[in-house]
């Protein structure tokens, strides 16, 4: 995982093409929470919904946390547990309240952000105890 980048970007450049992508799997999946934040409610008056704006905080505080990690230890397979330390919470919060989505494509939505953002826990958790084993 040896890279010369200077920025967190650049080193994700540098990455194989399957890698980039997942990357880019993550960030759009994220994102994506930004079509559900705001809902029409009764009398058209608009309200929020809270796990939307969860995920993405988490995802942006990650994000924050990840190149702070970059800039002090680089691109190694510590850079996961700012996944960890943001999206476990909104993800097990997610998980616990997915049925009070309001909407189907709510529903889905929350879905595919389990499943995506599981599988990229499932995978930083392995990383971190790879790196704690010093391998």
């Amino acid at each position: 995982m040896e890279t010369t980048a200077t920025t967190l970007n650049e080193a994700i450049a540098a990455q194989p093409l399957w890698l980039q992508g997942w990357v880019m799997v993550l960030v759009l999946t994220h994102l994506v929470a930004l079509r559900f934040v705001v809902r029409r409610g009764e009398g058209g008056k608009l309200v929020l919904r809270w796990q939307p704006i969860a995920i993405l905080l988490s995802f942006f505080a990650a994000a924050a946390l990840m190149s702070w990690l970059f800039s002090r230890v680089g691109y190694s397979r510590l850079l996961g547990v700012a996944h960890l330390v943001f999206w476990t919470p909104v993800w097990v919060w997610v998980f616990a309240t997915r049925s009070d989505a309001d909407r189907p494509l709510l529903r889905r939505y929350f879905g595919l952000y389990l499943l995506i953002a599981g599988a990229s826990l499932v995978i930083d958790l392995v990383d971190l105890v790879r790196y704690l084993a010093g391998s």
